[in-house]
């Protein structure tokens, strides 16, 4: 056996430190394109969103318009048959 392959290799204090240390805690990318790129996805997903919250909203008052003017017919389609009921007991009686 060759003696260079039973020696270990131990490392420094400071490399296990390093190692353990993110390499850089500067988030930003040096590629101003990509950032840019990333600012327009960010407002991209931002105003989809705000689109998606409008939608729902819009469709919301839709519905709740449509229920009330069910409710509303409903109510005249009442009127209408107590009117009738009291003309027919007037011409009747």
């Amino acid at each position: 056996m060759n003696a260079r392959h039973l020696t270990t290799v131990v490392p420094s204090a400071a490399a296990v430190a390093a190692a353990q240390e993110p390499a850089s805690l500067d988030h930003q990318t040096h590629d101003p394109n990509r950032s840019f790129e990333m600012q327009l996805m960010h407002e991209d997903l931002a105003r989809a969103h705000s689109q998606q919250r409008l939608e729902e909203t819009v469709r919301r008052e839709r519905s709740r318009r449509l229920v009330l003017a069910l409710r509303a017919s409903r109510r005249a389609e009442e009127s209408v048959m107590r009117t009738r009921r009291i003309l027919a007991s007037v011409v009747v009686g």
